[in-house]
């Protein structure tokens, strides 16, 4: 079960941290915004609703890198300085410490898509009107959180794992392509289209691009089937997590070898 109360207080570090450590703002707001930036060059001729698929890609990009670097580096930061052994013995559970930092990450990643989508209407020209705000914000929440939970399985390995960095680099940008959320899945090869599908950011994005984009509906589920599959897989890879992190912090101190660095 999540720890609400754990949750909240890792969420309130965890946006200590940033604050006081000026480093994090270059992965968390100034790469993904610059690697949008860059796409938006490569495609600014290509106008009409390839330009706004690019905006929201890398909105999706900015939520992902922030989550997927915080639920690696945070647990090995805490090994780095001792502090892991502390918060492994206290009452409320690491998943829901991971999970609190994740959603602080994913945070960032808003703030980074509305920097990105405001330089895409006022530098580049794009019209970035959204037909359907409602269902915008719903599914932006939905993308958000799914995020937060794929996440916290890859976060769950780096308890028994001193290669957490190594584990970021490989992750990242596999999820990018096969989320579909910067490259068409129709462009994908057929085989990879299975592992697309049980990503739940596929669907978080699928849905973005119907509320915003007029008459996109590239999987044929329509808005609420995307929806409605976003939620299914964020349940599914919670219940996953929450497994792991059961099983593999027993393990992490049957071995005694947390705070080997």
């Amino acid at each position: 079960m999540i720890d609400l109360r754990a949750m909240k207080a890792a969420l309130k570090q965890q946006s200590i941290h940033f604050f006081v450590d000026p480093q994090w703002v270059i992965p968390s707001i100034i790469a993904p915004f610059i690697f949008t930036t860059v796409t938006l060059f490569l495609f600014r001729h290509a106008g009409g609703d390839l330009l706004l698929y690019a905006v929201l890609g890398g909105g999706v990009l900015g939520m992902w890198g922030n989550t997927i670097h915080s639920s690696s580096w945070s647990i090995g930061y805490d090994r780095m300085n001792g502090t892991l052994e502390a918060i492994m013995v206290t009452p409320a559970p690491l998943s829901s410490v991971v999970f609190g930092r994740c959603l602080w990450n994913s945070f960032l990643g808003l703030l980074n898509a509305l920097a990105v989508f405001l330089v895409a209407q006022f530098a580049f020209g794009i019209d970035v009107t959204v037909q359907d705000p409602v269902g915008f914000v719903v599914a932006l929440a939905a993308t958000l959180l799914s995020l937060s939970v794929l996440g916290m399985v890859f976060g769950a390995f780096y308890v028994v794992t001193r290669a957490s960095s190594a584990f970021f680099q490989i992750l990242e940008f596999p999820i990018y392509v096969l989320s579909g959320a910067v490259f068409p899945l129709i462009i994908l090869p057929e085989w990879s289209r299975p592992f697309s599908y049980v990503i739940p950011a596929t669907w978080g994005a699928e849905a973005l691009k119907i509320s915003t984009i007029p008459g996109y509906d590239s999987l044929g589920v329509g808005y609420f089937g995307a929806l409605g599959l976003t939620i299914l897989t964020t349940a599914a890879f919670l219940l996953i997590s929450l497994f792991l992190f059961t099983y593999l912090e027993g393990r992490a101190k049957v071995n005694g070898t947390l705070v080997r660095y």
